[in-house]
């Protein structure tokens, strides 16, 4: 794996952790666990170079986009308002990860 996409995957394990952390001290419990889900396929692919943890990211951030759009429309921000923004926060992580790993997926196990 290459060293770029080393450090991309430290930057995002490091960022995951740290909005893991602020939803539990928000008492966000179901997006905590679906971060940590993400967390995982982070350090999958990070320290084990699997596909799997590229996929398993990808699952836990629809889990994501799907709790952002459903808790934003309930708490009442508005359904357009809500699904963009869920959007926009789910798709960061795995869009960037994928265009770090494009080359290489290949050559994961």
């Amino acid at each position: 794996m290459k060293k770029s996409t080393k450090i991309w995957l430290w930057t995002a394990l490091v960022l995951c952790a740290a909005t893991t952390a602020l939803n539990a001290a928000s008492g966000r419990i179901l997006s905590v666990v679906i971060a940590l889900g993400g967390m995982a396929g982070l350090c999958l692919l990070l320290f084990r170079e699997r596909k799997a943890g590229f996929w398993l990211l990808c699952g836990c951030y629809a889990l994501a986009f799907l709790n952002g759009a459903v808790s934003g429309i309930l708490g009442g921000t508005g359904a357009v308002v809500s699904i963009v923004m869920s959007l926009i926060g789910s798709l960061l992580v795995p869009g960037i990860t994928w265009l770090f790993l494009r080359g290489q997926m290949d050559r994961l196990k």
